[in-house]
C-alpha cells in the first residue's frame, strides 16, 4: 500500500509538472498518509520512493515562466497545508481513542477480584491489576516491564511439589498460540512464604492480521473455597455415615449376638470336638464379619489413600451395597437386584470407587422413599472398558436439574451438600473413565459409570510417562 500510495503522488507531481513546476512539497501529504495509516517504516518507503521519483522528474525540461510558477507554488499552499493539518487532526483523535481505551482497560483491570496481567511479545508485563500487587507483594510501577522470568522466580508456581519449567509456563505457552483455560497451580505468596492454591487461565492475544503481540494471564485464588470444599466433603461422608449408622450397629449386634450365643451354648453344653470345632468357626465367622464391617466403615469414613492398584469392579459394588444396606432393608418395599457378571478388572482406588458406587445406591434409594426396584449391573462393554450402572424406577430427573446434577453444592435434598455426584464424577475422570446418566420421568434413572480395563489403563500410564520427559524437554 505504501508503494502504491508513493506510485499514486509521482504520477499526480509529474501529471501537474507541466503546469506549476516541480514542486517537491506535493509529495509531503501522500508521505504522511502513509505514515499515519501504515507506520513508521512504511512511511521510511514512501520517503525513499518520492525521493527517486524525483530525481526521474528533475531530468525532464519543462520550462515555465518564473511568475507562472511562483503563482502555482502560492495557490499550492492551501492545499497542502489543508491536508498535512487535516492527517494531524487523525493522528490526534487516532492518539486521543488510544488513551482513552487505556483507560478504560485500567478501570476494568483494577475493578477485577481475579489477578491480571497483560504480557507483550517479550514475556514482559505491560500492565497489572490491584488482586496482583497484593498477589505478588510488588508495586504496579514495579511489575511493569518485569520479564516472566523474575515474576516466575518471585512466585514460585508448582504443581503437586513439581516446579513447573519455564517453557511449561502458562504465559510461555500462551505466547505460542495455545489458550490455557483453568489449570490448577500452587503459588508462593512472597510475603509470609506461605502456599496459595490457584487457577490459571492464559490466552494470546492477536492483532488484526492474527499475528501474536502478547498474553493475558488470569489467576483465581481459590485456597478458601478448596479448603471450605474438603470440610463440606468431610461432612458429607460423616453424614452418610450417620444415616447408616443405626443400621450397621444392628448388624454389629447380630455378630455380637451370635458370638453370645455360640459361647453360651459351649459353656452350657458338654459337646464332643466336632460339635465345639463347628462352634468355634461359628465364632470365628462372625468376628470376621464384624471386622469387615468396621474395616470398611473405616475406609469409606476416611476415604481414598490416592494409590491405585488391580480392583475387581464386582466386589467394590458388593462392598457398597454392603454399607448402604442399613438404608435399603429399612425402607419398606424396596427390592434390590444385581446383574453382576465377570469383568476384567480396573486400575484405581478400591475406598474411592467404593464411595462412588455408595453415593449412587443411596440416591436411588432416597429417590424411592416408599419403595421400588433398584438394578445394579456390570459388564464389559469392549475389548477396552468396563461399564458398571444403577438404575431405579423412580421418578426421575427433573430436565430443570439434568444440567446441574454434577455441578458442587447443587442439591434437591433438604440436608444435602450437593458434593456426592461432583465428587463421584472427579473420582471416575481421573481414572480416565466416564459417567453419565438417563433419566426419564416418571420412569426412573440409570447412571453408568464406564472405566478402564486394567491393561489399556497402565497402557495409558505407561504413555503418560514416556511423554512427560518429552514435553519438559
Amino acid at each position: 500500500m505504501a508503494a502504491a500510495v508513493s506510485l499514486v503522488a509521482i504520477g499526480v507531481v509529474a501529471g501537474l509538472q507541466h503546469l506549476v513546476g516541480y514542486v517537491p512539497m506535493l509529495f509531503l501529504p501522500a508521505i504522511l498518509l502513509v505514515q499515519t495509516q501504515w507506520g513508521l517504516r512504511a512511511g521510511a518507503l514512501s520517503i525513499i520512493l518520492c525521493t527517486l521519483g524525483s530525481f526521474l522528474l528533475m531530468e525532464q525540461n519543462v520550462v515555465l515562466e518564473p511568475k507562472v510558477h511562483v503563482w502555482a507554488n502560492l495557490l499550492l499552499l492551501p492545499g497542502i497545508a489543508a491536508s498535512l493539518i487535516y492527517l494531524m487532526e487523525m493522528r490526534r483523535i487516532h492518539l486521543r481513542i488510544e488513551r482513552e481505551r487505556a483507560v478504560e482497560l485500567s478501570i476494568l483491570l483494577q475493578s477485577m477480584p481475579e489477578a491480571v496481567l497483560i504480557f507483550d511479545r517479550q514475556a514482559r508485563v505491560v500492565e497489572s491489576n490491584r488482586a496482583v500487587q497484593s498477589l505478588v507483594g510488588r508495586t504496579r510501577e514495579q511489575l511493569r516491564g518485569m520479564p516472566l522470568k523474575q515474576l516466575a522466580r518471585i512466585v514460585q508456581a508448582h504443581d503437586e511439589g513439581n516446579s513447573i519449567d519455564y517453557d511449561q509456563l502458562a504465559v510461555s505457552r500462551a505466547l505460542r498460540g495455545e489458550s490455557i483455560p483453568y489449570e490448577r497451580r500452587a503459588l508462593r505468596h512472597p510475603g509470609d512464604d506461605s502456599s496459595m492454591l490457584t487457577v490459571l487461565s492464559a490466552n494470546p492475544m492477536r492483532d488484526d492480521e492474527g499475528n501474536i503481540i502478547g498474553a493475558v494471564l488470569v489467576v483465581r485464588d481459590i485456597t478458601e473455597i478448596s479448603e471450605l470444599q474438603t470440610k463440606v466433603a468431610d461432612t458429607e461422608r460423616h453424614l452418610a455415615i450417620g444415616q447408616m449408622a443405626a443400621g450397621i450397629a444392628h448388624d454389629f449386634n447380630n455378630v455380637l449376638n451370635t458370638i453370645a450365643q455360640a459361647t453360651a451354648v459351649m459353656e452350657m453344653r458338654h459337646t464332643d470336638p466336632e460339635q465345639s470345632a463347628s462352634y468355634l468357626r461359628m465364632i470365628q465367622n462372625a468376628v470376621h464379619r464384624g471386622t469387615e464391617i468396621i474395616d470398611r466403615v473405616r475406609e469409606y469414613i476416611r476415604g481414598g489413600s490416592g494409590e491405585q492398584k488391580a480392583v475387581d469392579v464386582r466386589n467394590v459394588i458388593e462392598e457398597a451395597l454392603e454399607l448402604a444396606s442399613p438404608m435399603w432393608r429399612e425402607t419398606p418395599g424396596l427390592k434390590i437386584e444385581r446383574e453382576l457378571t465377570a469383568a476384567c478388572p480396573v486400575l484405581g482406588n478400591p475406598a474411592d470407587l467404593r464411595r462412588v458406587f455408595a453415593n449412587l445406591i443411596i440416591n436411588s434409594i432416597q429417590a424411592m422413599p416408599t419403595g421400588g426396584r433398584i438394578v445394579v449391573r456390570c459388564f464389559e462393554v469392549n475389548d477396552h472398558k468396563v461399564a458398571a450402572s444403577v438404575s431405579d424406577n423412580g421418578p426421575g430427573i427433573p430436565p430443570e436439574v439434568q444440567k446441574k446434577v454434577f455441578l458442587p453444592y447443587f442439591t434437591t435434598k433438604p440436608r444435602g451438600t450437593g458434593l456426592g455426584l461432583s465428587g463421584a464424577q472427579r473420582i471416575v475422570q481421573s481414572l480416565g473413565g466416564n459417567i453419565s446418566f438417563s433419566t426419564e420421568r416418571g420412569k426412573g434413572t440409570t447412571f453408568t459409570v464406564e472405566l478402564p480395563k486394567l491393561a489399556s489403563a497402565r497402557r495409558t500410564e505407561e504413555r503418560r510417562k514416556v511423554e512427560r520427559p518429552r514435553r519438559a524437554a
